[in-house]
């Protein structure tokens, strides 16, 4: 007798840009083909991300202006009861919360639900020990994925949580997609160019970005591809350090891979992440990859011997040589390099929970 199919369920808020939402849809599409039955409820209509073919998302609406304008308990309450509404119409196997937790903390513990995450706590909030006492109030007692070690170091070893469990779980990649999305025609913004990819927001370090291409002195030219309220200031500090005729904005791109296999280098600065989806993506297009050390994911992802491009946080003059060493010479990436991330070893993980 043929066993039933498994069931999962994924919640999120929107679907509006960031990596932890395209994370989602990749799980979701890879899981929905290898024959698991899958529903994902959005709780508001904002979809900026291309939905894979096999994905159609349920919009339930009960975020709104008005909910995020008189945001509280009971109001996070009641949209937890009205999600738990539509839960019992579908009785999921599996419940994956992303992005939403404020909310979906609320759903009773008897769901088989994980809070997926997807930042490290340490360098995420601006106030450590307020992040950490939220972060408790939030998931103690409850089942996390988290999707680098990192993360889930921190989260048993600083933050000092009690989780029902926590597991790591790699973002799954489909690496053969990537690779064809990656050779699809694009308007090259130049010849030879290196390539920030990010949301413009303060976290990323724009501002250390430019310092360290400054410092390299090279003539290659920057392109920043992103979106974010901090755009404005970014092109500010372009102008004041008369960086104007080397550094382009280019808007977030629904296929960034043919701009990122395109590149010199990829290069990540942030202060902190989770699992930067983007140098895995980088790898996988084989563009070499310069990234700060920072909480988590880089130093699981730049293992030998693409670490010598990974440099420690505040080291400037070292992101600078590094952008120098590889504006000589591209280095070549080794398909060993992403193989730990491929769809088939992850989706597996997430079928057996």
């Amino acid at each position: 007798m043929t066993p039933p199919v498994k069931k999962f369920l994924f919640i999120v808020e929107d679907l509006y840009g960031g990596g932890a939402e395209k994370v989602l849809l990749n799980t979701a599409s890879l899981l929905k083909d290898a024959g698991i039955d899958v529903t994902l409820f959005t709780l508001r209509e904002k979809i900026d991300h291309t939905l894979p073919d096999n994905i159609h998302p349920i919009n339930l609406g009960i975020v709104t202006k008005l909910t995020k304008a008189i945001s509280n308990v009971a109001i996070e309450k009641i949209q937890a009861s009205l999600i738990l509404k539509k839960v019992k119409e579908i009785s999921p196997d599996v419940i994956i919360s992303c992005s939403c937790d404020k909310i979906t903390r609320h759903l009773p513990d008897t769901l088989n639900i994980y809070y997926w995450i997807h930042g490290n706590v340490t360098g995420f909030a601006k106030d450590n020990a307020k992040g950490y006492e939220k972060f408790k109030r939030f998931y103690n007692g409850k089942k996390l994925i988290c999707v680098s070690r990192g993360i889930a170091d921190d989260i048993l070893h600083n933050v000092r949580a009690t989780p029902k469990s926590c597991q790591v779980i790699y973002n799954p990649f489909d690496i053969e997609k990537i690779q064809a999305l990656a050779d699809e025609p694009f308007s090259k913004p130049f010849d030879k160019y290196f390539i920030h990819v990010g949301t413009f927001e303060e976290r990323k370090r724009h501002d250390r970005l430019l310092q360290a291409y400054q410092l390299s002195g090279v003539a290659t030219p920057l392109v920043l591809m992103g979106k974010g309220e901090r755009r404005p200031h970014i092109e500010a500090m372009i102008a004041e350090m008369n960086l104007a005729n080397q550094v382009k904005i280019i808007d977030f791109q629904k296929n960034p891979y043919p701009y990122i296999k395109a590149a010199q280098a990829l290069i990540l600065t942030s202060d902190a992440e989770g699992l930067p989806t983007v140098l895995i993506e980088a790898l996988i297009c084989h563009t070499p990859v310069i990234s700060v050390d920072c909480p988590s994911g880089p130093a699981e992802i730049l293992t030998l011997p693409l670490d010598k491009f990974l440099i420690p946080l505040e080291d400037i003059n070292g992101l600078a040589m590094a952008i120098k060493v590889v504006d000589n010479k591209r280095t070549i990436v080794n398909p060993d390099s992403y193989r730990l991330f491929s769809s088939g070893s992850v989706t597996r993980k997430f079928i057996s929970l």
